[in-house]
Protein backbone atom coordinates (compact mmCIF):
# COMPACT_ATOMS: atom_id res chain seq x y z
CA UNK A 1 0.00 0.00 0.00
CA UNK A 2 1.72 3.20 -0.65
CA UNK A 3 1.81 5.68 1.21
CA UNK A 4 0.75 3.33 4.07
CA UNK A 5 2.42 4.53 7.04
CA UNK A 6 4.26 2.19 9.24
CA UNK A 7 3.44 2.67 12.90
CA UNK A 8 5.97 1.58 15.65
CA UNK A 9 5.71 1.77 19.20
CA UNK A 10 9.55 2.61 20.15
CA UNK A 11 11.02 1.30 23.50
CA UNK A 12 14.72 1.20 24.79
CA UNK A 13 16.99 -1.31 25.64
CA UNK A 14 20.37 -0.52 27.09
CA UNK A 15 20.20 2.94 25.51
CA UNK A 16 19.37 0.87 22.16
CA UNK A 17 16.40 2.01 20.82
CA UNK A 18 14.13 -1.01 19.56
CA UNK A 19 10.35 -1.24 18.07
CA UNK A 20 7.66 -3.40 17.48
CA UNK A 21 4.59 -2.78 14.79
CA UNK A 22 1.70 -1.06 16.26
CA UNK A 23 -0.50 -3.89 15.45
CA UNK A 24 0.83 -6.61 17.40
CA UNK A 25 0.93 -4.47 20.36
CA UNK A 26 -1.88 -5.20 23.26
CA UNK A 27 -1.16 -2.12 26.00
CA UNK A 28 1.68 -1.36 28.43
CA UNK A 29 1.25 -2.22 31.45
CA UNK A 30 3.95 -1.47 34.44
CA UNK A 31 5.69 -4.25 36.39
CA UNK A 32 3.98 -6.19 38.68
CA UNK A 33 4.68 -9.69 40.80
CA UNK A 34 5.68 -12.46 38.22
CA UNK A 35 5.39 -15.80 39.00
CA UNK A 36 8.25 -17.62 38.19
CA UNK A 37 8.16 -20.76 36.16
CA UNK A 38 9.73 -24.15 37.29
CA UNK A 39 12.24 -25.55 34.14
CA UNK A 40 12.34 -22.32 31.75
CA UNK A 41 14.46 -20.62 29.74
CA UNK A 42 16.36 -17.77 31.52
CA UNK A 43 15.25 -15.25 29.36
CA UNK A 44 11.80 -16.37 30.67
CA UNK A 45 10.72 -14.47 33.94
CA UNK A 46 7.43 -16.31 34.74
CA UNK A 47 3.98 -15.42 34.02
CA UNK A 48 0.99 -13.11 35.22
CA UNK A 49 -2.47 -12.52 35.67
CA UNK A 50 -3.46 -9.94 33.39
CA UNK A 51 -7.22 -9.78 33.42
CA UNK A 52 -8.02 -13.78 34.14
CA UNK A 53 -5.41 -14.65 31.44
CA UNK A 54 -1.86 -16.21 32.19
CA UNK A 55 0.69 -14.24 29.69
CA UNK A 56 4.15 -15.14 29.56
CA UNK A 57 6.43 -12.65 30.66
CA UNK A 58 9.95 -12.29 28.52
CA UNK A 59 13.13 -10.19 29.91
CA UNK A 60 14.11 -9.18 26.39
CA UNK A 61 17.18 -7.89 27.73
CA UNK A 62 18.29 -11.88 28.63
CA UNK A 63 16.67 -12.52 25.75
CA UNK A 64 18.81 -10.16 23.28
CA UNK A 65 22.10 -10.93 25.47
CA UNK A 66 22.23 -8.15 27.19
CA UNK A 67 23.71 -6.77 30.41
CA UNK A 68 20.74 -8.16 33.20
CA UNK A 69 19.08 -4.98 35.04
CA UNK A 70 16.78 -5.61 37.93
CA UNK A 71 13.13 -4.09 36.91
CA UNK A 72 11.49 -1.59 39.81
CA UNK A 73 7.84 -0.32 40.16
CA UNK A 74 8.11 1.95 36.87
CA UNK A 75 9.80 -0.66 34.94
CA UNK A 76 7.28 -1.09 31.56
CA UNK A 77 5.85 -4.60 30.30
CA UNK A 78 5.09 -4.22 26.38
CA UNK A 79 2.16 -6.77 25.83
CA UNK A 80 1.91 -7.96 22.49
CA UNK A 81 0.13 -10.54 20.26
CA UNK A 82 1.26 -12.67 17.67
CA UNK A 83 0.12 -16.17 16.19
CA UNK A 84 1.21 -18.05 19.34
CA UNK A 85 -1.05 -15.63 21.40
CA UNK A 86 0.09 -12.85 24.14
CA UNK A 87 3.55 -12.31 25.76
CA UNK A 88 4.70 -9.57 28.14
CA UNK A 89 7.98 -7.99 26.53
CA UNK A 90 10.28 -6.31 29.54
CA UNK A 91 11.88 -3.38 28.41
CA UNK A 92 14.05 -0.31 29.81
CA UNK A 93 11.91 2.69 28.97
CA UNK A 94 8.84 3.33 26.15
CA UNK A 95 9.97 6.34 23.99
CA UNK A 96 6.87 6.55 21.58
CA UNK A 97 4.33 5.63 18.69
CA UNK A 98 6.09 6.68 15.77
CA UNK A 99 4.78 6.80 12.25
CA UNK A 100 7.17 6.62 9.21
CA UNK A 101 6.23 6.76 5.46
CA UNK A 102 6.33 3.60 3.82
CA UNK A 103 9.41 4.44 1.73
CA UNK A 104 11.53 4.75 5.27
CA UNK A 105 11.96 0.55 5.58
CA UNK A 106 12.78 -2.38 4.29
CA UNK A 107 13.18 -5.88 5.08
CA UNK A 108 16.43 -6.62 7.41
CA UNK A 109 19.31 -7.36 6.55
CA UNK A 110 21.68 -10.74 6.98
CA UNK A 111 24.26 -8.78 8.66
CA UNK A 112 21.68 -7.60 11.41
CA UNK A 113 23.34 -8.52 14.90
CA UNK A 114 20.31 -10.34 15.92
CA UNK A 115 18.49 -11.67 12.63
CA UNK A 116 16.48 -14.24 14.78
CA UNK A 117 15.20 -11.49 16.67
CA UNK A 118 15.32 -8.57 14.61
CA UNK A 119 12.79 -8.43 11.52
CA UNK A 120 14.22 -5.23 10.00
CA UNK A 121 16.65 -1.99 10.87
CA UNK A 122 14.91 1.63 9.98
CA UNK A 123 17.03 5.01 9.51
CA UNK A 124 14.50 7.62 11.00
CA UNK A 125 17.23 10.76 10.82
CA UNK A 126 20.12 10.10 13.23
CA UNK A 127 18.12 7.13 14.15
CA UNK A 128 18.37 3.49 13.60
CA UNK A 129 15.83 2.08 15.25
CA UNK A 130 15.70 -2.71 15.29
CA UNK A 131 12.21 -3.83 14.57
CA UNK A 132 11.40 -6.82 16.81
CA UNK A 133 9.46 -9.89 15.43
CA UNK A 134 7.16 -10.70 18.48
CA UNK A 135 7.03 -14.03 16.86
CA UNK A 136 10.47 -14.92 17.06
CA UNK A 137 11.24 -13.05 20.41
CA UNK A 138 8.57 -15.69 22.22
CA UNK A 139 9.33 -19.17 20.47
CA UNK A 140 9.68 -21.18 23.72
CA UNK A 141 7.20 -19.34 25.87
CA UNK A 142 4.49 -20.09 23.24
CA UNK A 143 3.05 -23.33 25.95
CA UNK A 144 2.89 -21.36 28.64
CA UNK A 145 -0.28 -19.97 27.30
CA UNK A 146 -2.08 -22.69 26.01
CA UNK A 147 -5.07 -22.43 28.05
CA UNK A 148 -5.94 -19.03 26.75
CA UNK A 149 -6.55 -20.70 23.37
CA UNK A 150 -3.00 -21.52 21.94
CA UNK A 151 -2.44 -24.86 20.49
CA UNK A 152 0.47 -27.46 20.83
CA UNK A 153 2.16 -28.15 18.07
Amino acid sequence: MEGHPLRLVVFRLEGIEHAVPVEDMVEVVRMVAITPVAESPPWLRGVIDLRGRVIPVIDLRRRLGMPEREPDLSTPILVVSGREGMAGLVADEVVEVLALGSQAWSPGDESTARPSAVSSAIRHGERLLLVLDTDRIREGAAGLARGNGGHPR
